[in-house]
């Protein structure tokens, strides 16, 4: 049975077709990271970040790469994510931030491709009520595709802070090194949502973040030379380490 959601595993944002509006699916202008109640973090590692950051770690990783899931409209929600095999430190460290919330660890499953296999790390929470408030943010249902989508909130400008701008690079960004710039690959939201991004960022951190056509009608940010040393110091600190290379460290 499809849900209400997207498979990471296949690696896109959108899945499910349904005839009739799914109206759980809102953007709420409000404090959505002081809400999340997030508990029983390891404490005592000093490489972890702290409890209350996880909501922002969260709404970070679905900017980027991150899914929700949801069964019917009525049923709780859980969080996915899959990274390739090159990413197996990072989705090991995701799975520890999320250890809570997960009946098994981080999986590695094989994935046949036309002329090799694959690994990809797949991480899968429990579905939980506390989920609910982020599926109403990032999905609604598109009447002109006939689907519920992934989409970028209304009030991300509210919601932007370091972290989350952090993970958004870690899941989706990408380092130029040619022209010493940051690409995020936003591709699969519009160029209004995008601008909604990119406002986001340059209004709360005086950063200037380029749209950028990339191919079709799809659109990327970028963030030039001149921006990267005042990125790297908002953002480094909240980098896992073997993602420091999307910033050029």
């Amino acid at each position: 049975m499809e849900g209400f959601g997207c498979s990471p595993i296949k690696r896109v944002r959108e899945l499910g077709l349904h005839s009739k509006k799914d109206n759980s699916s809102k953007n709420k202008p409000n404090n959505i990271i002081s809400r999340m109640k997030i508990n029983n973090i390891n404490q005592h590692d000093p490489y972890l970040p702290a409890k209350a950051e996880l909501p922002s770690i969260l709404i970070g990783i679905m900017l980027g790469d991150g899914c929700l899931f949801r069964s019917s409209p009525t049923s709780n929600v859980r969080f996915e994510m899959s990274l390739g095999q090159k990413y197996e430190d990072f989705a090991l460290f995701i799975g520890t931030l999320f250890k809570e919330y997960i009946s098994n660890p981080v999986k590695a499953l094989e994935i046949k491709g036309k002329n090799k296999i694959y690994t990809n790390y797949r991480l899968k929470t429990k579905s939980l009520p506390m989920f609910v408030q982020y599926y109403e943010m990032f999905y609604e249902f598109d009447k002109d595709l006939n689907k519920i989508k992934k989409i970028i909130p209304i009030n991300i400008g509210e919601l932007m802070n370091p972290i989350i701008l952090a993970y958004l690079i870690m899941t989706d960004g990408n380092f130029d090194k040619g022209r010493k710039r940051v690409r995020i690959y936003t591709n699969s939201y519009s160029k209004k949502e995008v601008e909604i991004l990119a406002k986001a960022i340059n209004t709360k951190f005086n950063i200037y973040v380029g749209v950028l056509h990339d191919r079709r009608n799809q659109w990327i940010l970028t963030i030039g030379a001149k921006n990267l040393d005042l990125l790297r110091d908002i953002v480094s600190k909240h980098f896992h380490n073997s993602m420091l290379y999307r910033i050029g460290l």
